[in-house]
């Protein structure tokens, strides 16, 4: 009986003894957040929120399994939390840009987890789709994860944002910085809102922007406002090249353009913690795949064909400005869900007439040309083929399709001499 008193005893002290070390050595990590914004009396409050938190989180077994708001958080409720809160939580992410918590980044946290909680849930569904996109893209080139935050601050995720002066897409290029890095702008396709060749150009920018200033901050800060006004600061501020030391020489909207930067970093990994969660009124489709076009169609009726509306297909495809696939001597790439895509591969099929849905499709290179043929009849003109002349532009030129050009005047190849002459069937006025 003493024996198993003892045992007892022994096991108790042993475990006042651990709870007694783990709250010295949280005290010491606190103590390594000094700041100060944060009052010494806040600092065990930071990690006490925190913990309370996770506790919450086990005694509220009755959340159903895959319920995100693992807190059991009222509906309406807005969480908040003290200064210490949010310098704790930076400061345990993995992250190779610095995230300080400050005066100046504390209002950003609020502008994202209670003033536009609604956007922020939309965003938190946007990112699903596209920042594994991000990740594979800055992974390759050795790159921040983090940089993908940037996306977040600039358009929201919003492949279609244009702001006041012309800056367009995710990573809002203006034109002619995006012709520098390799970004087209006509008048029918713009490359600043593709996905894939936006992000490689924002990659492309910021990894120069490194080799010049050797710091992440002042990279993001250059990104707002470019390398002329960063380095007129730098010199403003003696030469030290920290944002923190250079932020008062910068422009007003850079100022506060690193800090929203990481406010986003902190709301897009603490979402939960403030009741957010990714909007259910966003339905994107994950799984995607490309394919690549060479003859003009009418968006209106590839939608049509591939069993989608036009808004969903310009939604996949925001780089497109009118309502056609134009014309190109290289192809366009198309992004479609998975499942459109591999229909989409019976469009070129002359095997399969199994389904409705694969007659449908193979009668869309047709579908332009016959609709007007039913209408008014067609007929044969010769045309004598121009220097510089190439089957898409006589094509477009005659509005028929390149497949049609071939199959009238028996094309196997794409190439054409000057002085040949083609059949082609016009529609009668």
């Amino acid at each position: 009986m003493t024996k198993n008193i003892r045992k007892v005893s022994f096991y108790i002290y042993a475990g006042l003894l651990s709870l007694a070390i783990t709250l010295l050595m949280s005290m010491q990590a606190a103590a390594q957040l000094r700041n100060p914004l944060i009052a010494a009396d806040e600092e065990m409050l930071a990690l006490v929120d925190s913990n309370t938190l996770k506790v919450r989180n086990k005694l509220y077994p009755q959340i159903p399994n895959g319920d995100l708001n693992i807190y059991g958080f009222e509906e309406n409720d807005v969480p908040m939390y003290a200064d210490s809160v949010y310098a704790y939580r930076l400061s345990i992410l993995e992250s190779e840009i610095p995230l300080e918590y400050n005066q100046y980044v504390r209002p950003y946290i609020d502008l994202y987890t209670i003033r536009r909680r609604k956007l922020s849930s939309k965003i938190l569904s946007w990112s699903k789709y596209y920042f594994p996109v991000f990740e594979e893209m800055l992974d390759r080139e050795g790159m921040p994860m983090e940089l993908k935050y940037l996306a977040v601050i600039e358009s929201a995720l919003n492949p279609q944002a244009t702001s006041p002066v012309g800056a367009a897409g995710m990573w809002q290029f203006m034109a002619p910085t995006g012709r520098i890095y390799g970004l087209k702008t006509t008048g029918n396709y713009d490359e600043r809102r593709d996905l894939i060749k936006s992000t490689d150009a924002a990659i492309k920018y910021l990894r120069n922007s490194y080799r010049i200033y050797g710091d992440w901050l002042l990279v993001i800060a250059s990104y707002n406002c470019g390398p002329g006004n960063v380095n007129k600061a730098i010199r403003r501020a003696g030469g030290v090249k920290n944002f923190w030391a250079i932020q008062q020489y910068l422009p007003r909207e850079t100022r506060g353009y690193v800090p929203a930067f990481i406010a986003a970093t902190y709301m897009m990994n603490y979402a939960s913690e403030h009741n957010i969660y990714p909007s259910e009124e966003v339905q994107m489709t994950l799984h995607t795949d490309t394919v690549h076009i060479d003859n003009r169609y009418s968006l209106n009726q590839l939608a049509y064909a591939l069993g989608m509306t036009t808004e969903e297909l310009k939604a996949f495809n925001p780089s497109l400005r009118k309502g056609m696939i134009p014309f190109t001597t290289d192809k366009v790439t198309l992004t479609l869900p998975y499942n459109k895509s591999m229909v989409y591969a019976a469009l070129n099929s002359t095997d399969s007439f199994k389904t409705k849905q694969d007659v449908n499709l193979i009668a869309l290179n047709k579908e332009v040309s016959t609709a007007k043929k039913n209408q008014g009849g067609s007929e044969t003109i010769i045309y004598k083929v121009r220097k510089g002349d190439l089957l898409a532009s006589i094509a477009n030129k005659f509005d028929v399709t390149v497949k049609e050009l071939k199959r009238w005047n028996k094309i196997k190849g794409s190439k054409i001499a000057t002085g040949q002459k083609l059949k082609i069937r016009v529609n009668k006025a």
